[in-house]
């Protein structure tokens, strides 16, 4: 159904909008990513051209706050396949006033939706990180935040991770992530790589570009000035082979459920109540975030 009043132009920044019906808020079409206007609506859905064709489609409430959460979605399940995917949108609306929920823009390179899993990565000559970024530093002037927490799991995991990374003294939630591509399960790399890197080498670019598709070798080769929380349950053995242990090894750190005494990373490691991966509960979850947040704000530094 439509809301009345829309389709409109908005009188505070002249920007087209429609209604969203599935989040039920305003649905704003921007002009570019250069031109970004978050002035004319407090809560909406964005959704940015880019250059390629494609779109950056967010989801930001955008309240007054000394800190701005960004969020990272992982695979898309077959059977409920739904673009823009913003996630934790409803669980962590009265826990953070400034919160930005990413969709993965590289994931439109396949019409057909057989590529459920994309992890944010773009493909030659594009990096959605940049444009994320952007998005970032705007969204930061518009709320005033001074710190900026990133928070995915599982695919959304190596996202928060990436984008972390290049904003000192921010933190990331991680939840059981994808750390390496390496390692990454062979039908959602196959899907990946053959639909956004035809023709590529695949191994050979996956050792080209570390700071891309390995994030141990990424934290590893120089120091971050970011924060990394680590959550992984003990009941999901093949990603802590093939994800945990060789971030763990990358850092040297030793894994403990206890309060991490010093530095810049805590890996989380604790028995989940369910087994498998992908199934920590929503309890399991804020209890590690308020952790994970009460750990960060006694540690990073004072804004400037």
């Amino acid at each position: 159904m439509a809301k009345p009043g829309y389709p409109r132009v908005n009188p505070k920044s002249g920007l087209h909008e429609d209604w969203d019906a599935h989040f039920q808020v305003p649905s704003v079409h921007q002009r570019s990513i250069t031109s970004l206007r978050l002035n004319g609506q407090s809560t909406a859905v964005h959704s940015v051209p880019l250059e390629n064709g494609l779109t950056l489609d967010f989801y930001a409430r955008l309240g007054r706050s000394d800190e701005l959460v960004l969020t990272f979605h992982g695979a898309y399940r077959k059977d409920n396949y739904l673009y823009p995917r913003f996630e934790r949108v409803k669980s962590l609306e009265k826990v953070f006033p400034a919160h930005i929920a990413f969709a993965d823009p590289t994931l439109r390179k396949d019409r057909s939706q057989r590529m459920l899993l994309s992890w944010y990565l773009g493909g030659p000559g594009w990096d959605p990180m940049d444009d994320i970024l952007k998005v970032v530093n705007r969204a930061k002037g518009r709320t005033g935040a001074k710190h900026v927490l990133c928070i995915g799991g599982s695919g959304g995991g190596l996202a928060a991770l990436r984008i972390s990374a290049h904003i000192p003294g921010s933190l990331a939630y991680v939840q059981a992530p994808a750390t390496d591509i390496h390692n990454c399960f062979p039908t959602a790399k196959t899907n990946y790589f053959k639909t956004v890197w035809p023709g590529w080498d695949v191994d050979a670019l996956l050792d080209a570009f570390p700071e891309r598709f390995n994030m141990p070798e990424l934290y590893r080769r120089r120091p971050l000035e970011n924060y990394v929380y680590y959550a992984q349950s003990s009941q999901d053995p093949h990603y802590i082979t093939t994800h945990f242990e060789p971030f763990r090894k990358a850092l040297g750190s030793t894994p403990t459920n206890e309060e991490e005494p010093a530095g810049r990373r805590w890996l989380a490691m604790y028995d989940g109540i369910k087994e498998g991966h992908g199934a920590m509960t929503p309890p399991e979850f804020r209890a590690h975030l308020d952790r994970a947040l009460s750990w960060w704000r006694a540690r990073r530094p004072a804004a400037k």
